[in-house]
């Protein structure tokens, strides 16, 4: 068995629909338009097709992808992985671990910070030392029950033909963001689909938001349902305009499929429930659906410590000690990181206090994901005292798929 470039896509689309069936690449225009794509994306030089041959036969492969990533407010090279496949007749005999086991070492040296990925499953993933990522609303509500703004920026239908600007206004807003990546301008080829329609807000000519959406046939033509794919902004005001165009849409759409990462949002709702209208338990009623799916490592723990010293994990000062275990690798990180006002640094001064918890842990809780105390609580981390540290976390949010 060997790694190598990817440069069969034939064989890599053949592997593909056996793998993942829900690809439904049935027919030969399927297959081939996939194909297509996997070739096409493997030109860009932040992307790297990787294949597992035995002999001359492709068995496995994956796609790796170069990314920069926001962490709290510095930027640092990640690195992702996806489309991660081993063909029938080889599972379960480890290849999918020397896979992401590869992929792991290739990003270290390549200096990659963080890596993260997609799962098939988390639980999988969890053993290979990737922690859970943040939580992810769905809400859908009739247009009606969001807000109306009164609003002096300029709104526009958005095409092909705004890709820079879409770009800039996307970047701006990344920049900000803690977990968000950034986008390269082929990343925005939404804007060419015709079954996608975005919508963007403008002050004094510069783009300050904008919304991507397809709509869904209901029971007949005049049924639709909106569904939201992307929703960025960077002002208030921006943000205000683009609610105020779904409350719009009142009168044609019975209802909005939103996903966010604002656990706040049934605030801006004026009627928070679930059009199923469902009880949850009690009287409690379903306002969305939830799920996680993104998954951090960190790679480089020094690196890490070095891309946050500027932020604030809370209001201790106190050296902290800490062993991360990495049983994938067979690697323990040991190191006291001196606390003042919550803002890390190294140093080689006595700890006062100790941490330990496996890798996967560490990235969730550094990346803002889960607070110590519910680590500690579910026994995935052991705190030898107290400390007012990574109680409120910053939750990252990433809209970019791979």
């Amino acid at each position: 068995m060997e790694f190598k470039q990817l440069k069969d896509f034939e064989a890599f689309t053949d592997l593909s629909r056996r793998c993942y069936p829900g690809m439904n690449l049935l027919t030969a225009e399927d297959q081939e338009r996939y194909t297509t794509h996997r070739r096409k994306i493997s030109g860009y030089e932040d992307v790297h097709p990787v294949g597992l041959y035995d002999g001359s036969s492709l068995i496995g492969g994956y796609f790796a992808y170069d990314h920069r990533i926001q962490v709290y407010d510095r930027k640092v090279e990640g690195a992702g992985i996806g489309t991660v496949a081993v063909d029938l007749p080889y599972k379960k005999q480890g290849h999918a671990k020397q896979i992401i086991t590869k992929f792991l070492l290739d990003a270290r040296k390549d200096g990659r910070v963080v890596t993260h990925l997609y799962p098939f499953q988390p639980s999988f993933y969890q053993k290979m030392g990737f922690g859970i990522g943040p939580e992810l609303s769905v809400y859908q509500f009739h247009p009606a029950h969001l807000p109306s703004f009164e609003s002096s920026l300029d709104v526009q239908m958005l095409t092909a033909d705004h890709i820079e600007d879409v770009h800039t206004c996307y970047q701006t807003w990344a920049g900000r963001t803690h977990g968000s990546t950034d986008i390269p301008p082929y990343g925005f080829t939404f804007l060419e689909k015709p079954e996608q329609h975005t919508i963007g807000v403008r002050n004094k000519g510069r783009l300050e938001g904008y919304m991507t959406f397809e709509f869904e046939a209901g029971g007949h033509f005049l049924e639709n349902d909106l569904h939201i794919k992307n929703f960025f902004y960077t002002t208030k005001e921006a943000y205000q305009t683009l609610v105020t165009q779904l409350h719009n849409q009142k009168d044609q759409v019975q209802s909005v499929r939103f996903p966010t990462f604002d656990e706040d949002f049934s605030f801006t709702l004026h009627n928070p429930v679930h059009v199923e209208n469902h009880l949850i338990h009690s009287i409690y009623h379903k306002t969305a659906e939830q799920g996680r799916g993104l998954m951090y490592r960190i790679m480089n723990i020094p690196a890490f410590l070095d891309a946050v010293t500027y932020h604030s994990f809370g209001r201790d000062t106190i050296r902290v000690g800490w062993t991360v275990k990495d049983s994938l690798l067979g690697e323990t990180y040991e190191g006291v990181w001196q606390f003042a006002a919550g803002r890390p640094s190294p140093t080689k001064e006595g700890a006062e206090v100790h941490i330990e918890l496996d890798i996967g842990s560490f990235s969730s809780l550094m990346m803002g994901c889960v607070s110590l105390q519910s680590l500690e609580k579910s026994g995935r981390a052991t705190v030898s005292k107290p400390v007012d540290l990574f109680n409120h976390p910053e939750k990252p949010q990433c809209w970019t798929f791979f």
